[in-house]
């Protein structure tokens, strides 16, 4: 009797943990909402018009107890289980089945560790995670606008192409390595202050780096590698200047410009994409936003034209 009581016992403590575990309440915790609700609830007119965080869904990546994880779809329609979809653990934009961009997301406390933030106090990676989302969510923006229907050709004609081996062999190149970091600290320092000698050491850095590219492979590999960088410092970069924003009107500090070092792949084109937009937007009465992702213009384009004839124009 004692025996079967236990068991009794065991069985209706677990169905009452399933119950909880595959219920509606609690799908997502309480701090991970009002994270994702205050970052979605930003205003951005100033900084990209049109860009609105808190229009696109979020697919939240739920896990669970005793039932295989799920997708928790957050939306204007508030929260809801996905159960016919596989999880993905990731921060990202995606397209969901039936062709909305979604972000994909992970709940405040496994960003921590997904994001290797352990080193970050509670109240900081909570920042960092609220940029993160208005990141991706701004990659959402920019397929609204076309961006990636315009790359579709170069995106694939890249799988063939000889830029990864170009990308590896200029990562293991001190030279080059020296170069982007020189033409970085011109950037960041042109960031800091707008001057005709500033924006001369840019584009001398970016002469210097090109010289060294065109010395070193032919005319297609290097067409094939401008080209690439291009499209991820239109990509990443604008996404990081997006993020960095974040930081700043939700920290109250102004936006830094803190160089790392050299950055191997693609990641290097985050922070000189950034700084290429602050300098950008820091144009008088120049719109460059509105057509720059439903087009191939690049920041070149922009960046060693118009700041100069403004500061010509002001001698």
């Amino acid at each position: 009797m004692r025996k079967s009581s236990v068991v009794l016992w065991f069985v209706c403590g677990a169905a009452l943990l399933l119950s909880f575990c595959s219920g509606r309440a609690g799908l997502v915790d309480a701090h991970t909402i009002e994270l994702i609700d205050q970052a979605r609830m930003l205003d951005f007119d100033e900084d990209w018009p049109g860009f609105q965080p808190g229009i696109y869904p979020l697919d939240i990546y739920r896990k669970n107890l005793l039932t295989r994880d799920s997708v928790i779809r957050y939306d204007s329609d508030g929260l809801r289980e996905i159960k016919d979809r596989t999880p993905v653990y990731a921060l990202s934009m995606d397209v969901d089945p039936d062709g909305q961009v979604v972000v994909l997301l992970l709940n405040a406390r496994d960003f921590r560790s997904f994001a290797d933030a352990g080193d970050l106090d509670a109240s900081s990676a909570d920042l960092y995670y609220q940029a993160a989302i208005c990141h991706e969510a701004f990659h959402c923006f920019q397929a609204g606008q076309g961006l990636y229907d315009v790359y579709a050709d170069g995106i694939t004609a890249r799988d063939g192409s000889t830029v990864p081996a170009t990308s590896r062999l200029l990562d293991a190149d001190d030279e080059y390595r020296r170069l982007w970091v020189q033409e970085m600290e011109a950037l960041a320092q042109y960031a800091k202050e707008d001057s005709r000698q500033n924006h001369q050491l840019c584009f001398a850095a970016y002469q210097a780096r090109l010289d060294y590219l065109y010395s070193r492979f032919d005319d297609t590999e290097v067409q094939e590698y401008l080209d690439y960088a291009a499209f991820y410092e239109k990509v990443e970069g604008t996404a990081q200047y997006i993020e960095n924003i974040t930081l700043s009107k939700l920290s109250g500090k102004d936006l830094e410009f803190a160089l790392t070092g050299y950055a191997e792949g693609t990641a290097k084109f985050y922070s000189s994409g950034f700084f290429k937009a602050f300098i950008l937007d820091r144009v008088a009465d120049f719109d460059w936003k509105t057509d720059f992702f439903n087009t191939s213009v690049t920041f070149e384009d922009y960046l060693f034209t118009v700041p100069l004839q403004e500061c010509q124009e002001e001698q």
